[in-house]
């Protein structure tokens, strides 16, 4: 039987998340997307998907917006 749970399996969804919510969340949102998701990518358990490359692509955001 499979077993669900543990941040393994939130790092794989997360950096889904993140890249669906660069399209339309304003700069508080994003930031706060950041603090989380950087803090999972410290863990060391559990394969992270694409995670790594949806936070690059949120700091991007995060700077294109405060540019503004």
């Amino acid at each position: 039987m499979a077993q669900y749970g543990g941040s393994g399996n939130g790092k794989l969804l997360y950096g889904v998340v993140i890249r669906d919510k660069i399209k339309s969340a304003n700069l508080e949102t994003l930031m706060a997307y950041s603090k989380v998701g950087h803090d999972l990518a410290k863990g060391k358990d559990g394969h992270d998907g694409d995670l790594h490359g949806a936070l690059a692509d949120l700091d991007k955001a995060i700077a294109a917006k405060q540019k503004k």
